[in-house]
């Protein structure tokens, strides 16, 4: 069963985003912590990458499509949700007409609790930084995980030194202030193309970003811890053997792992 709600979201939003732009204030929720159990394992998201493969299920972005700030840095966590969608017309003339002026990232980090992964969805536009400095700032305080902005961001010294893990599409220093309107909280988003919904479990490392449905975390997670000990076990045969000649010819026919 998911777990209730431990905190109080209201508590912890500005209220900039209208009620009726809020799909759910709850997602769904384990009530065990498979996060630590993922980032136990090393090289994380090629073992889920391999989980994902074998089991059919999920997605996998790679580092091309959406790239670290701080090179080494990983994160994992169940996803709340923000979408934006572009707004027609110039900067300036959006300015003039008061457009472009209320945005919800603050409140995404108020919805999630401590160890959420933020996930933003820009509808395709590249046109604007949808999160800065201020705004990891914001998420640092939130103890949110990290962040996948499929869009936009700037101030990356900035956001390096808040401690935020971050993966972006790409960096522009223009601001998302009146080029985008914001359209939900934590309705499902599109992530490279990828369907990610509420309480999906977001993994992050230097290779990529993977996307593990709610329900199939459970066996996800047991794949992935599995194959790990199959793989300690075979390194200890490769140490183990004095030359190669020897290696190979301890091995039992066709056992090669990737």
């Amino acid at each position: 069963m998911p777990e209730t709600g431990l905190l109080n979201p209201a508590a912890r939003m500005t209220g900039t985003v209208p009620p009726s732009k809020i799909a759910r204030v709850e997602i769904p929720r384990h009530a065990e912590d498979y996060s630590s159990r993922l980032m136990a394992i090393p090289d994380t998201t090629s073992a889920v990458a391999d989980a994902l493969d074998e089991l059919g299920v999920g997605a996998v972005v790679r580092s091309s499509d959406l790239s670290p700030v701080v090179d080494g840095t990983r994160m994992c966590g169940p996803a709340v949700t923000l979408r934006y969608i572009p707004l027609d017309g110039d900067a300036t003339a959006n300015r003039e007409r008061g457009r472009g002026t209320t945005f919800g990232d603050r409140d995404l980090y108020g919805l999630g609790r401590p160890g959420d992964v933020a996930v933003i969805d820009c509808s395709g536009s590249r046109s604007g930084a949808v999160m800065g400095a201020l705004s990891a700032r914001w998420a640092a305080k939130a103890e949110i995980a990290g962040c996948v902005v499929d869009g936009a961001i700037r101030d990356t010294a900035s956001i390096s030194v808040s401690g935020v893990p971050v993966w972006s599409a790409t960096r522009n220093p223009a601001a998302a202030r009146y080029r985008y309107e914001t359209v939900q909280l934590n309705g499902p988003v599109s992530v490279c193309g990828h369907l990610v919904d509420p309480g999906d479990y977001v993994v992050a490392d230097s290779d990529g970003v993977c996307v593990i449905p709610f329900a199939d975390v459970p066996r996800v997670v047991d794949f992935c811890e599995n194959a790990h000990l199959a793989e300690v076990a075979f390194i200890g045969r490769i140490d183990a053997a004095a030359t190669l000649e020897d290696l190979v010819a301890g091995l039992p026919s066709g056992a090669t792992p990737a």
